[in-house]
């Protein structure tokens, strides 16, 4: 249920900072969908109009026909799909709005309206040999209390995202012993870990800001014990684009467990992350 997914994402307000790009959006409604990795349904996370944010079940009621989306995913040309209208999940996550897409595409993208100019500026992804970027994820799980980290970088994004002329990395990593790609194990193993990482060049100076981050405990979990379970959860970087219009790109996150997973938006700035209320997701 709603409640428990969003314990994975992150929260707060839209801010603007001083000396980025802006821009305005064309009128009208600009809904944001989700496709979940693999073969899953593609939720509504809300939307914008009239110069603000709007929740999911804002943006379901205002959406009286379909629309046509611009479709990003990783390591793939944008293209074209036209979805209908949101409907439902039903129990339990009856709040959850889910749109079908026309032509289907399977596999982890965002899905913008296709009047925005969603990515002003290119996002390229990098090489995930680096080892300027395993030092970064290795400081920062050591920092975290996990000693000897295995480092896997699985994903590595550069874009300027607020436009102000330098570039951002986005870095996704992470090791489950047991578990798939789209979701991580109940539990995870001595070792195990999912870390997303922004680095930033902020008034000279290289700043690592934590998108998502998920160390297992270094003593394996004893189920017949009274400790509760060490939940493992999977962070994971589904696209940058502009969503509102306004010049800049959001970071659009994925994160899941192993009864669910879910979606948020986040607006990286110089000052620090700021949140916006687009999320969605399902899960027990």
């Amino acid at each position: 249920m709603r409640a428990h997914h969003r314990t994975l994402l992150l929260a707060g307000l839209l801010t603007l900072t001083p000396g980025t790009a802006r821009a305005t959006a064309p009128a009208g409604l600009h809904p944001v969908l989700a496709t979940l990795p693999g073969s899953g349904g593609t939720y509504l996370l809300g939307g914008w109009q009239d110069g603000r944010w709007l929740t999911d079940a804002q943006t379901h009621s205002r959406m009286t026909t379909g629309a046509t989306y611009t479709r990003l995913a990783p390591g793939a040309a944008p293209t074209r799909v036209e979805g209908g209208r949101p409907a439902s999940l039903g129990e339990p996550c009856e709040v959850t709005f889910e749109v079908k897409v026309t032509p289907a595409r399977e596999g982890l993208a965002v899905l913008a309206s296709a009047r925005l100019n969603v990515q002003p500026r290119p996002v390229t992804a990098l090489p995930t040999r680096n080892a300027t970027y395993e030092a970064a994820v290795r400081d920062e799980l050591k920092r975290r209390g996990l000693p000897n980290p295995q480092v896997t970088l699985t994903r590595v994004i550069r874009a300027d995202l607020d436009g102000n002329g330098t570039q951002e990395v986005i870095i996704e990593a992470r090791r489950f012993q047991n578990g798939r790609d789209d979701y991580p194990p109940p539990v995870g193993q001595p070792g195990d870990y999912s870390l997303l990482l922004l680095r930033a060049v902020v008034n000279g100076k290289v700043m690592t800001t934590v998108l998502g981050e998920h160390i297992a405990p270094l003593k394996p979990w004893d189920p017949g014990s009274s400790d509760p379970m060490p939940m493992a959860t999977l962070h994971r970087l589904a696209g940058v684009a502009d969503l509102n219009g306004d010049g800049r790109m959001e970071l659009v996150l994925y994160g899941a467990y192993y009864e669910g997973s879910g979606f948020s938006v986040q607006q990286w700035t110089p000052a620090g992350l700021q949140g916006t209320p687009l999320e969605s997701g399902c899960g027990v």
